[in-house]
């Protein structure tokens, strides 16, 4: 059989992951993720990376160094936490204000 057509795929969220540790730093990787969450965090890093950096690959770096972050009081996740139909423990990476506890 001939196999020159066929390549093996290599792992593009973890090289890319790799790649944003080794020249941003978890440090500001973290901050980024933090202040603007997954999508514009994302958004963000693909500029300053010069390379596209997915949504998907903050979310792999959030589970797996497990970071935590406060939930944005707009949106519709605070929302349905206040509002009692969603609960807050369906977000293990968001940080609620005390209050909200109370309806996890």
């Amino acid at each position: 059989m001939d196999n020159k057509g066929i390549r093996k795929q290599r792992d593009t969220s973890y090289s890319m992951t790799q790649r944003l540790l080794k020249k941003i730093g978890e440090v500001r990787v973290l901050e980024y993720w933090q202040k603007h969450g997954m999508y514009k965090s994302a958004e963000l890093l693909s500029k300053e990376m010069q390379e596209y950096v997915s949504p998907y690959t903050m979310r792999h770096l959030s589970n797996i160094k497990n970071w935590k972050r406060p939930v944005n009081k707009l949106s519709p996740i605070y929302k349905g936490v206040m509002a009692g139909t969603v609960k807050a423990s369906f977000y293990k990476h968001l940080i609620f204000p005390k209050e909200e506890e109370e309806n996890v």
